[in-house]
């Protein structure tokens, strides 16, 4: 009998200690990107970006192409969903796709607005998608066409896209994970959008060395999603980062208001106070900000509708000053803090008011907080919360402290006019 169970034992480590089913490296195409547009007879159009391997070894050349040659290769299939459209990409690659390091995904346009809901299943399914991916929406355009682009500073725009999103302020590589913690909570989603762009101004190539501008991707701002998983609008790149903010996903981000000409030479003190609020025009003052942080509270009054009290913080450090005002005396830092932190309340009670009147999506989490806090009189709101959402109050304090004024607080420049001296 233990002659047998020592025949078994041996029998069954020969088989697992065998690789059957390894793929070599050398036989694996890398995917770095995977893009899905809605074709007009309602077919799917898959678009991998692969990593060109012979290209990636060759060091020293200028990103996008080495060597003479691209980085990168971009193939295209048609099929009625992503595997489908794999398998028959696949027909026209001498290597096996491997979408384990794939970094980025892009959606079009078109569709995005008929629903992403069919596509996104083999997202979360396959073990071979990392749940931590880039998910972006190409705003006016197609995947295919995002996904040929090259970019100049990188071998490959797939990289390209996640180091201008991280560049931004914004979190990176949670995207796709976040969607569907959306989608299953309060129903709408968010992700970030692209947009492609021309060169602002054409310039011939006159010899060989000469690098032009030339058409690329840009952060445009956030594509959001209705209940249905449509597309139902954009929040633009000088919209989006308020989401960021309220949601405490903001890590940096650089800020500029205008401080009137006429209110810095009474900033001596009769009517400065009310002349910098609400300025709109005269010199710029920038500020750069990090530390941001979101405070939250649902207050309930008896049964009725939740209103919700918001602290927005951050520090910031003024970068730029081309106002009169002279940054060496705290009083003048303190208008400009003012001014900052009315420009930004401002800024972010319009953002919200257009999600809530134009969307009706609650991309804030606000439904998720009271789940959270409130579970019981969750109960009562969570079936009719896509109509109560629009109609609820928020209060919306801003308190941004500036804690430098850069390695000089008078401007360098010989003249300086108005302001406290």
């Amino acid at each position: 009998m233990f002659r047998k169970l020592i025949c078994i034992v041996i029998a069954l480590s020969l088989v697992l200690t065998g690789c059957w089913d390894r793929q070599e490296l050398n036989d694996q195409a890398i995917v770095l990107g995977w893009g899905m547009d809605l074709t007009e007879e309602g077919d799917y159009l898959a678009t991998a970006n692969l990593v060109l391997p012979l290209a990636s070894k060759s060091g020293g050349q200028q990103g996008g192409e080495q060597g003479g040659r691209s980085g990168f290769l971009t193939e295209s299939a048609y099929g009625k969903n992503n595997r489908d459209a794999e398998q028959n990409m696949q027909r026209k690659l001498s290597r096996v796709l491997f979408p384990g390091h794939r970094r980025n995904i892009f959606i079009g346009e078109k569709l995005a607005q008929q629903s992403v809901f069919p596509i996104l299943d083999e997202y979360g399914r396959s073990p071979m998608v990392r749940p931590r991916t880039n998910i972006f929406v190409v705003k006016g355009g197609t995947a295919q066409e995002a996904m040929s682009l090259a970019y100049q500073l990188e071998t490959n725009p797939a990289i390209a896209v996640q180091k201008i999103q991280e560049k931004s302020g914004a979190p990176i590589s949670r995207s796709l994970l976040d969607f569907f913690i959306m989608a299953n909570g309060t129903g709408c989603g968010v992700m970030p959008a692209l947009a492609i762009v021309e060169p602002e101004r054409k310039i011939e190539k006159r010899s060989k060395n000469d690098s032009p501008p030339q058409t690329t991707l840009s952060l445009y701002g956030a594509a959001i999603f209705n209940m249905s998983l449509k597309l139902a609008g954009y929040l633009n790149y000088d919209e989006y980062w308020v989401r960021l903010w309220l949601t405490n996903r903001l890590a940096f981000r650089t800020f500029t208001t205008l401080i009137n000409p006429v209110d810095a030479e009474e900033s001596g003190g009769k009517r400065a106070a009310d002349a910098l609020s609400g300025a709109t025009k005269g010199q710029a003052v920038t500020v750069n900000v990090d530390s941001f942080k979101s405070h939250i509270k649902p207050v309930f009054n008896d049964d009725s509708l939740p209103r919700f009290e918001i602290l927005l913080e951050g520090n910031g450090f003024i970068e730029e000053n081309d106002s009169p005002l002279n940054l060496s005396k705290l009083a003048n830092v303190n208008k400009v803090e003012g001014r900052m932190n009315q420009y930004l309340e401002e800024k972010v009670k319009r953002v919200v008011t257009k999600v809530q009147k134009e969307f009706k999506c609650d991309i804030f989490g606000l439904g998720d907080l009271i789940h959270r806090n409130h579970p019981y009189r969750w109960k009562k709101l969570a079936g009719d919360w896509e109509t109560i959402f629009p109609e609820v109050p928020l209060d919306i304090k801003v308190k941004l402290n500036l804690t430098g004024t850069g390695i000089t607080g008078e401007s360098l420049l010989p003249t300086r006019e108005g302001g406290e001296k």
